[in-house]
């Protein structure tokens, strides 16, 4: 009985791996500290800051899944710290998984006792990628006052202005930056302006200068691609798009219309896990699950194709190709009643729409 007591570890064994694992941690050894984290996790699984301090040094490493495992367990053991649910937040924002980083930021805020700057900037920047205009507006716009000179807001604001149709107050904004000098962030606003009056050559211009000034900076390949594709140019839009992911994996733009790019060359496998990652950055997104039904279309899935289809016309019944798509699939299982059903849904809303949609379906 000694002799297996004796082989027990003391009392503090478990202190002085966690004070190893800080001093690894302060140092910058974040393989270190990883390794001395968990070690230490072992014998204090319930400990909810070394559980947070794991997250923090994993995220350092660029282990933002692994980090997000852990964020979420310290959590889940009943802690309350704003802090934890922001380092979450931003373990999601930097995996490019905008929707999530946006639930949790907005639960952060819901925490704090008062705004909090670097949180409301980075929700808003979550819902710009997100389309959701108005929301990042509804968060800028009552800081402006006291952000005039800063590039950085200005820029989020001047995207949510021009994103939400309010041009000529979004360019108020771009006066502003540009007042400090030429920048990338200018340039893209401006091409943005130009796309939206319908100036793609002017537009195209603003969006390739601000790649120059700046390569890596978020959306601007992508903003140029969909110019070029509504310039007819579906090769350059490609490349656009291509490079957009190169350093932007998660950009939902660009993986959408890569999916369908591929989708039309019937290049199914890519197809599917551009579209996977753009429902990834946008999760229920009708288009994108309106894309990923019909490549099960495509590829024989008949029944997925019918759940998915099915949902979309519940959920949105106004939408013309869904309920299209819907039809074809119904004919091919041979479910000729409700075929025409939806074929002659897809007649009254092009009616409606001014269309010739139902001309192209086909059994």
């Amino acid at each position: 009985m000694l002799g297996l007591y004796a082989q027990q570890p003391p009392a503090a064994e478990p202190e002085r791996i966690l004070e190893q694992a800080l001093a690894l941690h302060q140092s910058g050894d974040t393989e270190g500290a990883i390794r001395a984290y968990r070690e230490y996790l072992e014998q204090r699984p319930d400990s909810i800051q070394a559980r947070s301090n794991l997250g923090t040094v994993l995220v350092r490493a660029g282990r933002y899944d692994e980090a997000i495992v852990e964020y979420n367990r310290a959590l889940a053991g009943g802690a309350k710290n704003p802090l934890i649910v922001m380092n979450l937040a931003l373990a999601y924002f930097k995996s490019d998984r905008i929707a999530e980083a946006a639930a949790r930021l907005e639960e952060a805020m819901r925490m704090l006792d008062q705004p909090n700057r670097q949180v409301t900037l980075l929700l808003a920047d979550c819902y710009l990628r997100l389309g959701r205009n108005a929301d990042a507006l509804a968060l800028l716009t009552p800081l402006e006052k006291d952000n005039l000179e800063d590039p950085a807001f200005n820029y989020l604001l001047g995207t949510a202005l021009i994103g939400n149709g309010q041009s000529a107050r979004g360019g108020q904004v771009v006066d502003r930056i540009l007042r400090r000098g030429d920048s990338a962030e200018a340039r893209f606003l401006l091409g943005t302006i130009r796309s939206q009056a319908g100036e793609l050559e002017k537009a195209m211009e603003e969006f390739k200068k601000a790649i120059e000034l700046n390569p890596r900076l978020p959306e601007a390949h992508t903003r140029l691609g969909e110019a070029l594709l509504s310039n007819g140019d579906s090769a350059g839009a490609a490349a656009a798009f291509h490079q957009e992911l190169e350093f932007n994996p998660g950009d939902f733009t660009a993986n959408l219309r890569l999916g369908v790019f591929a989708k039309r060359d019937q290049d199914y496998d890519e197809a599917r896990r551009y579209l996977d990652r753009a429902l990834q950055a946008r999760p229920g997104d009708p288009g994108v699950r309106y894309q990923i039904a019909t490549l099960d279309l495509s590829t024989g899935k008949l029944e997925q194709a019918r759940e998915s289809l099915e949902a979309l016309v519940k959920e949105s019944p106004g939408f013309t190709e869904a309920h299209g798509s819907l039809a074809t699939v119904y004919y091919r299982l041979h479910r000729t009643a409700d075929a025409e059903r939806e074929r002659g849904i897809v007649e009254k809303l092009s009616s409606v729409e001014g269309t010739t949609a139902s001309r192209n379906l086909r059994r």
